[in-house]
């Protein structure tokens, strides 16, 4: 995963790099660093001054970085001003699918209310002895920030009356009442929870062991590194409480990989919509964000609620399959929504 933090100037990029970092033991990458090592070894003739021509010297320089990270399977924060907020049409899909974006803007409030606080963090990174930063300059880079962000569907953090820079890389989607986040090797007793609940796997008609949670876990990683995408933890925005399991899974059926709806829920949380939010709400991520042409799922036919979901998408059944699970023959039919279908609904 690369996480890419910027945002004009005095915004705490390199403050919430650093939290990151000290969080997730995640290296990072200061442009700042980048841009003062080259102009200190006289690698360019650019000054601290020409911020336009700067992003067109050291960006060349930073994407090629973050494909190579991605190549190789790695993580690393990337912070700076030197960003291009059109950013996304330098990657293709496959390394898009493993970038996260925020970006840290300051309201006019913020600044006019807080402007000395925003000064003494103006040499964090580079010793700028006559530091013309002024309110003016400041409402103006803030604004083109928070335009171009609206413009290109970036993700932003207002700081408007309180100074805000929490984020979380791990933070995927959301519905109305729930955050899709990806799964992390501590995030082993929750998952217990269900995976060794007899009732949870019903359908399953096996319950996992300590080993068998933990190759879930790295199979879940997996996903993310070859597909962006897979089961996600399901947390309730308002308790904080992980309700379960929710995503898209790649899954081939007769020869052709198809993302498939997947979900799972801790007992006490079944029978409380969770399921149909959480389905719907990747449904969504996987049409507008994924650019997915079609979503099936794969569902026991016995398994009447999780039917009752799918018809309720829209999701209609075009086939059935046997699946193969500990030696056991398993059938499960086959249901599909297509893009024109879900857009035709939901727009």
């Amino acid at each position: 995963m690369v996480i890419i933090i910027t945002g004009a100037s005095h915004t705490g990029k390199t403050f919430l790099a650093q939290k990151l970092l000290e969080k997730y033991k995640m290296t990072y990458l200061s442009v700042d660093h980048l841009k003062m090592g080259l102009i200190r070894s006289g690698q360019t003739a650019l000054t601290v001054y020409d911020d336009e021509k700067l992003t067109a010297y050291l960006w060349p320089i930073v994407r090629e970085i973050i494909k190579t990270v991605i190549e190789n399977r790695q993580n690393l924060i990337v912070e700076g001003c030197y960003i291009p907020l059109d950013y996304k049409k330098y990657f293709s899909e496959n390394y898009l699918a493993h970038i996260k974006f925020v970006c840290l803007v300051f309201s006019d409030n913020y600044i006019e209310n807080h402007f000395e606080d925003i000064k003494k963090y103006s040499c964090i990174t580079e010793n700028r002895k006559k530091d013309r930063y002024s309110i003016k300059q400041a409402k103006k880079e803030n604004k083109k920030y928070l335009d171009g962000c609206k413009k290109h569907g970036l993700n932003y953090i207002l700081s408007d009356k309180e100074y805000c820079a929490e984020f979380n890389p791990f933070k995927v989607w959301e519905s109305e009442r729930l955050e899709f986040i990806r799964i992390s090797d501590s995030d082993f007793n929750e998952l217990c929870e269900m995976l060794k609940d007899p009732l949870v796997m019903h359908f399953w008609e096996h319950v996992f062991t300590d080993e068998e949670v933990y190759e879930w876990i790295n199979r879940r990683k997996e996903g993310y590194r070859k597909y962006g995408y897979d089961y996600f933890l399901a947390k309730d925005k308002i308790t904080g409480n992980i309700v379960g399991q929710i995503g898209l899974l790649e899954e081939n059926i007769n020869g052709k990989n198809f993302a498939c709806l997947g979900y799972m829920l801790k007992k006490k949380y079944m029978h409380m919509g969770y399921a149909r939010e959480g389905a719907e709400a990747m449904l969504k991520y996987a049409f507008t964000e994924l650019k997915k042409t079609a979503v099936k799922a794969t569902i026991r036919p016995e398994n009447l609620s999780s039917v009752n979901v799918a018809l309720s998408l829209g999701m209609k059944k075009i086939s059935s399959m046997i699946k193969i699970y500990k030696g056991k023959e398993m059938p499960h039919d086959v249901y599909v929504i297509r893009d024109k279908t879900w857009f035709s609904k939901n727009i």
